[in-house]
């Protein structure tokens, strides 16, 4: 698990300061005043509208269209890669953006929800094992009292969480 989160932290990492990329929506969507479903709506734009992506946080993408105030926009409505990229200098890093910020790959745009998110078929009849690679990764591993400490300085508290009771189906057995 430690490896995981920190496999997943070196690869999110690049995102954190990412930004700029030209865009289109994939569908109609409402663009929101802050990153929160409940958010004021500002504008509602058309499938295939062109945009800026500002920056991600969380599900959502702060974008700029050609027209129009900048607001916010769920991932998943979005297209790295549309309208003017080449334009604007596509230096082949828009496939490895898809995948890490969306999970989309190629032109189709196409979400993949199989733990391997992004990868085609081909990719993955070519993948090959990397021990030595993920060995690597334990150079990065916290102790227990490192996390408590890194938390603590964040002021981040500890809380329990109790499992889910077990639901019963309408027949009446677990």
């Amino acid at each position: 698990m430690k490896r995981f989160s920190i496999l997943l932290a070196l690869l999110l990492l690049p995102l954190l300061v990412y930004g700029g990329e030209a865009a289109q929506t994939l569908i109609k969507t409402d663009l929101k005043q802050e990153p929160f479903a409940d958010a004021k709506i500002i504008a509602t734009l058309d499938a295939s509208t062109a945009v800026e992506v500002i920056k991600r946080q969380g599900g959502w993408m702060q974008v700029k269209p050609a027209t129009g105030a900048e607001g916010w926009v769920k991932m998943t409505t979005i297209k790295i890669g549309g309208p003017g990229a080449a334009a604007k200098g596509d230096t082949g890093m828009t496939s490895l953006w898809n995948v890490a910020s969306q999970g989309r790959s190629g032109n189709t745009g196409v979400t993949v929800a199989t733990g391997v998110r992004g990868l085609s078929p081909e990719d993955m009849k070519n993948a090959k094992p990397a021990p030595d690679e993920v060995k690597k990764l334990d150079n990065y591993a916290a102790s227990k009292s490192q996390a408590e400490s890194s938390a603590s300085k964040a002021k981040l508290a500890s809380q329990k969480v109790d499992y889910l009771a077990e639901a019963k189906s309408a027949g009446g057995k677990k």
